[in-house]
């Protein structure tokens, strides 16, 4: 696939080409979750954010989507940070580290990127289960991060997308109701959902599933207070 005019690979290293300015809007969360890091000169990152091309002048000319769910590093000309900013495809303001770059700095150091069961870590354990994946990310199309993030790093699941689409259903939830899966609701968008913990998951499915849950307090706020007619056989047997 040929490269875009706004970059150029010179032997392992990809570089921008433009006249402008490339930003990569990073979440700050990423750098409070310790997978996206400044070390020196370089930054180490996961890429799963939105970037910008900008002209000489400023102007945005075209924003879209890094879908490269592994660890990389690349050597920005400028960090700046903002504070509640409302990116274009995200639900609500966040937090972002904007990196910077200007002709020929690196956007990615080494396209030969380590493979590394760590980064399969990070992404699971630290984004998807713990529901701090970038909101712009459309529905049908979140299982692919967990594909991409596993062959990026030479990892097999072992299970197929569709054990991944349960769990999927499951994390994202009706903004509004967040007892009600987003696959329930009639939305114009495919990105408005709201994902949830995995841990959070239980006290919206049943009173007995949230008070065996593993956040025993919280659990039992959830078990007196989830409303409907949800009831598991144990439980049934244990209130009767």
């Amino acid at each position: 696939m040929a490269l875009p005019s706004y970059m150029k690979q010179i032997d392992d290293t990809l570089y921008f080409n433009g006249d402008g300015e490339l930003i990569y809007y990073v979440p700050k969360k990423y750098f409070d979750l310790n997978i996206a890091n400044v070390n020196g000169e370089y930054v180490s990152v996961i890429g799963i954010f939105r970037y910008g091309l900008f002209d000489k002048s400023g102007k945005l000319l075209k924003l879209k989507d890094f879908k490269c769910p592994t660890v990389f590093k690349c050597k920005p000309s400028l960090i700046n940070k903002v504070s509640k900013y409302h990116l274009d495809g995200t639900r609500e303001p966040s937090d972002y580290r904007l990196l910077i770059f200007r002709k020929d700095d690196e956007l990615i150091s080494n396209l030969s990127v380590p493979m590394l069961t760590d980064n399969v870590e990070y992404f699971l354990q630290k984004l998807f289960i713990k529901g701090h994946l970038p909101t712009y990310i459309p529905y049908e199309e979140l299982y692919e991060y967990v594909s991409i993030n596993a062959l990026a790093n030479d990892f097999n699941f072992k299970v197929s997308n569709q054990i991944v689409g349960i769990l999927i259903s499951e994390l994202c939830r009706n903004p509004k109701d967040l007892s009600q899966p987003f696959r329930y609701i009639s939305s114009k968008s495919n990105k408005d959902y709201k994902m949830i913990r995995i841990t959070e998951v239980p006290k919206y499915i049943s009173p007995y599933t949230a008070i065996t849950s593993e956040n025993p307090d919280e659990a039992v706020a959830a078990a007196l207070t989830t409303s409907g007619n949800n009831r598991s056989p144990l439980e049934k047997i244990m209130m009767s």
